[in-house]
């Protein structure tokens, strides 16, 4: 794929979320067309149609968000939403990946440089959480001392040196965070990649390795079916070589398949969730 190619899919995801924003209606980007997009193009307007009466929004993992939905994010501010973003990473330790007409609004916004899982409601609660491609790196991922400038997280330079643990805790203690933190009839926008299920090797933009956790039937109903929420909403993309994105009505169309070692996940679920 060439730089051209990249930035024709990301300006053509960001517009399509955009508009999906404005109306309030998820329309996200399917067919042959998207045969070599990533999953951006399925979850990103698919959580912005749902944004559109966000008030007080938290993004989990903002410091890392790519251009598609970080312009979605700033977008919600400017229609008035008070936005907040939490990552392990401080986006000025990254400043240089945001598109040079949205680092001063992205590094002006009100961030919470710590975990996820150990959030408090310091200042109050948020009506809307949204977590995009974001859940299967926590319990994997390590910030690196902020004075290392060769890569903002712990990797490792060989794909055997890579941890493949994860607390098996880790999604109920990220909705435990979640609960704490939403006002009650909050509602969390979640996506991650799905496939055959468990941790899955991936080797990042500067070739170094790392786990992340790929979502099976049994893990995402584990989340979804917490008693805490209200599953309202949930939805699956599955990815083809030939046929590009497309929907499904199971999950467990999607599990024939796996994003190890690939560039980009090759199936997405998303739900939407409400806090009793």
């Amino acid at each position: 794929m060439t730089t051209a190619d990249t930035e024709t899919e990301a300006q053509a995801v960001l517009h399509q979320a955009l508009e999906c924003l404005i109306k309030g209606s998820p329309n996200p980007i399917v067919g042959p067309h998207t045969a070599t997009w990533s999953e951006r193009c399925v979850e990103v307007p698919w959580v912005a149609g749902h944004l559109t009466a966000a008030k007080r929004l938290l993004d989990v993992g903002y410091a890392m968000a790519p251009p598609e939905w970080m312009g979605v994010l700033l977008a919600t501010q400017d229609r008035g939403t008070a936005l907040t973003g939490i990552d392990i990473v401080d986006p000025q330790r990254v400043r240089t990946r945001y598109p040079a007409e949205m680092v001063d609004q992205v590094l002006a916004t009100t961030v919470r440089v710590e975990s996820i899982l150990d959030a408090q409601p310091s200042s109050g609660t948020y009506d809307t959480i949204t977590c995009v491609s974001t859940l299967e790196h926590i319990g994997f991922d390590i910030a690196t001392p902020p004075e290392t400038t060769d890569t903002v997280f712990v990797r490792a330079q060989r794909a055997e040196d890579a941890s493949a643990t994860r607390d098996p805790n880790t999604d109920r203690d990220f909705l435990d965070a979640v609960a704490r933190l939403l006002s009650p009839g909050g509602s969390l926008l979640l996506s991650v990649p799905a496939g055959r299920g468990g941790a899955i090797l991936h080797q990042d933009s500067l070739g170094l390795f790392t786990y992340q956790f790929e979502y099976g039937t049994a893990h995402w109903r584990a989340v979804t079916s917490d008693p805490r929420f209200e599953l309202e909403l949930e939805t699956f993309f599955r990815h083809d070589e030939t046929s590009g994105w497309e929907e499904v009505g199971t999950f467990d169309e999607m599990t024939g398949q796996s994003s190890a070692m690939r560039p980009f996940a090759t199936a997405c679920a998303m739900a939407r969730m409400t806090l009793r």
